[in-house]
């Protein structure tokens, strides 16, 4: 069975980009285009791993990883946080302590080796 990976970007080419890329890899994409679009899909679905986007209008990256790390039902799937801009402080704290790692989106190339050593090969 293939494995599946959550994106949740509020930038719609962003959310493509990743798509392709995990496609060609043979990962199966889901998309939310947003934090409540994600808790929504992660109560339909369990992915293998999620790709989160830190930066979003309507609730912050940090909220949803918190929410998905307090889940009984998905506080083990790997979290892969990703920022176009530097985040520090607490932010950063509870990113390095609960994600499996942050990921500038100028290296976004990269994201199919970063999900390939979270979960493995599709």
């Amino acid at each position: 069975m293939t494995k599946k990976v959550l994106i949740v970007d509020d930038h719609r080419d962003v959310l493509d980009l990743l798509k392709i890329f995990l496609d060609r890899a043979g990962y199966e994409p889901l998309l939310a285009d947003g934090a409540f679009a994600a808790l929504a899909m992660l109560e339909q679905e369990r992915p293998d791993a999620i790709i989160l986007d830190i930066m979003m209008p309507e609730r912050s990256g940090i909220e949803v990883l918190e929410n998905i790390r307090f889940s009984e039902r998905n506080s083990d799937i790997p979290v892969l946080c990703l920022s176009a801009a530097a985040v520090t402080g607490e932010a950063r704290a509870f990113i390095d302590e609960f994600s499996a790692g942050l990921l500038d989106k100028r290296s976004i190339h990269t994201i199919v080796d970063h999900v390939r050593e979270l979960i493995g090969p599709p």
